[in-house]
């Protein structure tokens, strides 16, 4: 058991509460010895019902409350980049030891490019709904951000923001405060106001922290400066509940050296894929500090952590696997353009070690971080997501049967891939008909012939098919420039 601290919530590890009655007791007898009066067993249980109501407060309190969460979202990371789902081209061992110790999911889905995973992480709804322009996130969406600060957390964003139409300068594209109204106490994040033209976000980076353009080096380096102010924040609001959420900027191109490449030294801004593998390994180190930053401060049995990515690996990306190569898919919807690496742990709540194979999408974070915070969204209706929390638990929840893409990017040429699916582990119904075995079939190259499909096949073109019946058909978009 940890000592309260004045202004903070109370603190109780593991679930003992014995030191605190004990504590409690020997106040009882301190206070029948200072008295000259005699003392009958009634008169020292009044006192005791006393004390023990303060006990009754402070354990009550100690249960409510919520745990911290924390979010990282790695920048074009496709599922088959951990060596814990198999890979032989890179290696990952802080994200293995965090999956050794918490949940492997098996079966995340994102969209398939960046501002549709964005947009739908944090409001906990499809695109079919708000999703309205490549880098803009309408500042009237309510967010995972505003639900933490309804449950009183404190919360911080670093990374990539690219959410306040700087594409097409559209109204309020240089209000430095847009993540303040999506419900962030504080922020350090590229691509705010600045484009992407004026500074990259590597060697020398291009950072706006909290209202103000941040002075960096030729050698100073954007994802440490991110990770660092995140440690800082959860350093300071250690005693209360806080919400981080940290979109990466690794491992997107340019492909470039990262400063424990020999490389970085006398080329920093060098362009190779073959650094790539090194971004990776830079990745995983970050979030090593951040995990070990919860360990040092005995927060890991209240922190939810939650590592994933936006969507596939870059296209111009090979990767080899202990099953087989998997060429990058960002931006297209197959297989390797959505699957993404998901691991949760969660100290003493997460089942050790567990591989799941339940079905989440993005629009489920939401839900799941307000049934953890206790806190509900003005409008439940609106959020079309479902918490996967009670599996976070090791129980058994209510897994989804299946999930949902609408995708139209307004992105230059990634309007050819525009499309709509349902899926669940296995088979994928697009809105064009084709039925797809994934399992069979991950470049989607041999639709189903839906005349000879029989048993299973047959069954999961007819269930997948009342689902995406009951989904919006493609409606008109605004063209790709400032309306």
């Amino acid at each position: 058991m940890s000592g309260r601290v004045e202004g903070s919530w109370p603190v109780f590890r593991g679930g003992k509460l014995f030191p605190v009655v004990f504590q409690h007791w020997t106040l009882i007898v301190k206070a029948c010895h200072a008295c000259s009066m005699p003392h009958t067993f009634g008169s020292i249980l009044s006192i005791a019902l006393i004390l023990t109501g303060c006990v009754s407060s402070t354990v009550s309190e100690a249960v409510e409350r919520p745990p911290n969460i924390i979010l990282i979202m790695a920048d074009d990371l496709g599922y088959e980049c951990l060596s814990s789902n198999g890979s032989t081209s890179y290696q990952t061992p802080e994200l293995d030891a965090l999956a050794a110790k918490g949940m492997r999911f098996t079966q995340c889905y994102s969209q398939p490019v960046c501002t549709p995973s964005r947009v739908q992480i944090m409001t906990g709804r499809y695109n079919h709904s708000n999703y309205e322009f490549f880098g803009y996130l309408n500042p009237s969406e309510f967010t995972f951000g505003n639900l933490a600060k309804k449950a009183g957390y404190a919360t911080c964003i670093a990374g990539k923001w690219q959410l306040n139409g700087l594409t097409y300068q559209l109204d309020g594209y240089q209000d430095s405060n847009r993540p303040h109204a999506a419900g962030f106490d504080e922020y350090c994040l590229w691509q705010l106001t600045q484009p992407r033209a004026k500074g990259e976000r590597y060697a020398h980076p291009l950072i706006e922290q909290n209202g103000q353009l941040l002075d960096t080096k030729k050698y100073d380096y954007g994802p440490d400066v991110f990770t660092n102010h995140i440690l800082d924040f959860i350093e300071r609001n250690q005693k209360k509940p806080f919400l981080v959420y940290y979109p990466m900027v690794l491992t997107h191109d340019p492909f470039v050296p990262t400063p424990d490449s020999p490389e970085w030294k006398n080329t920093p801004d060098k362009k190779d894929k073959r650094f790539f593998a090194h971004m990776v390994k830079y990745m995983d180190k970050l979030v090593g500090r951040i995990h070990h930053k919860l360990e040092a401060l005995n927060l890991s049995e209240e922190t939810i952590f939650i590592f994933t990515a936006d969507n596939g690996t870059h296209r111009s990306i090979r990767s080899t696997t202990q099953t087989g190569v998997v060429l990058g898919g960002k931006g297209t919807t197959p297989n390797a353009g959505t699957h993404v690496p998901m691991i949760a742990y969660w100290k003493g709540k997460t089942p050790v070690g567990k591989v799941s194979s339940d079905l989440i999408d993005f629009s489920d974070m939401l839900p799941t971080f307000g049934e953890a915070m206790k806190a509900e969204h003005p409008n439940p209706g609106l959020v079309e997501g479902r918490s996967f929390l009670p599996q976070l638990k090791g129980e058994r929840g209510r897994p989804r049967d299946w999930v949902y893409c609408y995708y139209d990017p307004l992105w230059g040429n990634l309007g050819q891939y525009k499309n709509q699916f349902v899926r669940d582990q296995r088979y994928k119904l697009y809105q064009d008909g084709r039925l797809i075995d994934v399992s069979q079939d991950e470049l989607e190259k041999s639709p189903l012939d839906l005349e000879q499909v029989e048993g299973q096949s047959q069954q999961a073109h007819q269930r997948l098919g009342r689902v995406l019946n009951q989904m919006p058909r493609f409606a008109p978009k605004p063209p790709n420039k400032k309306p």
